[in-house]
């Protein structure tokens, strides 16, 4: 006769997950120095350079690299939604999705970098979602 067990597996459940997280967020940090790279590389010509003057929004300032200081992943701790996000941009460097698909009459059209990132990635994020490690140096 076989018995039974009563085992919870809650814990089990909550480590798992928080391991899948931990992987998550690796993956991500690979297709964030991607897109950090690839927009680095895609950045030609004389740097334009605007910066503050007095009655001049802050929103208007110009710096050569802004946006791709920006790129960063982002993950909310505890949050049930178990979000892990790549953003590029803030309030100062708001050309993110201009530069990324050329919308709004860009000039220069659009210098994809969030999708040719992902597109390059697949290998990379295979090995850290199975495995735990990969190439995730540099975050």
């Amino acid at each position: 006769m076989a018995k039974m067990i009563n085992w919870n597996t809650a814990a089990f459940e909550a480590e798992c997950g928080k391991i899948g997280m931990d992987r998550l967020e690796m993956a991500a940090h690979i297709i964030a120095n991607n897109a950090k790279r690839i927009l680095q590389s895609k950045i030609k010509g004389p740097p334009v350079t605007r910066p503050p003057k007095y009655g001049v929004p802050v929103w208007m300032e110009r710096d050569p690299g802004a946006l791709v200081a920006t790129i960063r992943v982002v993950r909310k701790y505890g949050d049930p939604g178990r979000n892990v996000w790549i953003m590029a941009g803030n309030y100062k460097t708001w050309w993110a999705v201009q530069t990324e698909y050329g919308r709004g009459g860009w000039k220069g059209g659009a210098k994809s970098f969030i999708r040719p990132a992902m597109k390059a990635a697949p290998s990379a994020i295979k090995s850290v979602l199975e495995s735990g490690h990969g190439e995730t140096k540099g975050y």
